[in-house]
């Protein structure tokens, strides 16, 4: 087929011309599998407008750094792919905005890497923040300017230098990179749990600038134009970007959730702009279970707050809505445009390893889970068997640029 076209011209030995109407492509869009669906859709770019969007997909760590897994939850199906870019191959997924996945290697080297398009650029490395230096594989940083993380009991106060090994990063530092537009917007990276401080980086400035929140940035989106973010304390702030200054400052737009104290290890707090355009707080609880072996597991549970009229309302209702959790990407999605889904549910991936004992060898257990909100319970993921933890999986909508 003609790349970038939907006319096959005439040519000089007489071939038929060949025209299809976009519902005639749609329709053979729709009969495809999800993989060739997407060749499909690169193929007749002019006309993706008439094929049904995508809902999101899993990418998961395959058995060798050279392989990765891709899940299709409105097919069910995986299909393994050959990973050519170096900006996938062993990194962790930071972030997955617009088509385009954030990745990070133990080095503090990240990058934005299209899969769909194989384009890659480059973020600025975790090293250009002021004062967090690197020697010989050890990442060392002054603790004050870097906390602003949750209120554990007894309180803290910031002292001396915090040092990290190179594998540690990914588990530790860095934990998400919200994209402003694309490849060519503003980026905002959120450091770990016991951080939780951000940072910023434009495209004319290559280099992370620390932007501290006074309550801590637990997640964050890009909704409506600008930066959100969720405290750990349950407020919400919007930033704004000072062009001359170079700088972000954060102002809090409404109340504290309600039911938000515990041990933020334990309970962990997801921004989502809902259906409609209302922000929506997920709350996720791990609770420690045993099973009927008396084996110890962890469980999930979820609460939903949206903000309604100024204020924070507490809802295991979502209507049509089917909500997507993990530290890389938080969705909320219709399942009238994407009908296979379960409305009512969220589907999550169990992407805190590093406070749960796991260990990033492991690949004996299931990560992605769905949660009725109705009645709390949950089951696996149809289609998806065992894989390897590491990295963990991540949520990603592809994208025809």
């Amino acid at each position: 087929m003609p790349r970038d076209q939907t006319d096959a011209g005439v040519g000089a030995a007489g071939r038929h011309v060949v025209k299809l109407s976009p519902d005639m492509l749609a329709n053979i869009h729709g009969r495809l599998s999800f993989v060739d669906r997407l060749a499909f859709a690169s193929v007749f770019r002019e006309s993706r407008d008439a094929f049904k969007p995508e809902a999101p997909w899993l990418v998961l760590p395959g058995g060798t750094p050279e392989t990765a897994t891709l899940f299709s939850l409105a097919d069910r199906r995986a299909a393994a792919a050959r990973v050519t870019s170096p900006g996938i191959r062993g990194h962790a997924f930071l972030g997955s905005s617009r088509g385009w996945l954030a990745t990070a290697d133990e080095s503090g080297r990240m990058s934005l890497v299209n899969p769909v398009s194989g384009e890659q650029r480059a973020l600025p490395a975790i090293t250009t923040i002021p004062g967090l230096e690197e020697y010989d594989g050890v990442f060392a940083f002054p603790l004050k300017p870097f906390v602003r993380g949750p209120p554990y009991a007894g309180g803290r106060e910031p002292r001396g230098t915090f040092t990290l090994k190179a594998e540690q990063m990914g588990s530790y530092l860095y934990r998400k990179v919200v994209l402003s537009d694309g490849c060519h917007g503003a980026a905002m990276l959120i450091t770990g749990a016991m951080f939780g401080v951000a940072a910023f980086a434009t495209a004319k400035d290559a280099a992370w600038r620390l932007a501290p929140s006074r309550d801590g940035v637990e997640d964050a989106i890009h909704y409506d134009g600008r930066f959100y973010s969720v405290t750990y304390t349950g407020a919400v702030e919007v930033w704004e970007h000072d062009p001359y200054a170079g700088v972000f400052t954060s102002a809090v737009v409404t109340p504290r959730l309600d039911d938000v104290a515990g041990d933020p290890h334990y309970r962990r707090k997801y921004l989502v702009a809902a259906l409609g355009g209302r922000l929506m707080v997920v709350l996720k609880d791990w609770k420690e279970t045993k099973d009927k072996l008396n084996k110890i597991r962890w469980a999930c549970s979820f609460k939903v707050q949206v903000l309604d009229g100024g204020q924070w309302k507490k809802t295991d209702d979502i209507g049509d809505a089917a909500l997507f959790i993990g530290a890389n990407e938080s969705l909320c999605l219709s399942t009238r445009v994407h009908p296979k889904l379960k409305a009512g549910h969220v589907y999550y991936i169990e992407d805190d390893l590093s406070h749960k004992g796991r260990s990033r060898y492991d690949h004996d257990w299931c990560v992605v889970r769905v949660f009725c909100l109705k009645d709390g319970t949950e089951e696996n993921v149809e289609g998806l068997g065992m894989h390897w933890s590491w990295p963990p999986p991540a949520w990603f909508t592809p994208s025809i640029p």
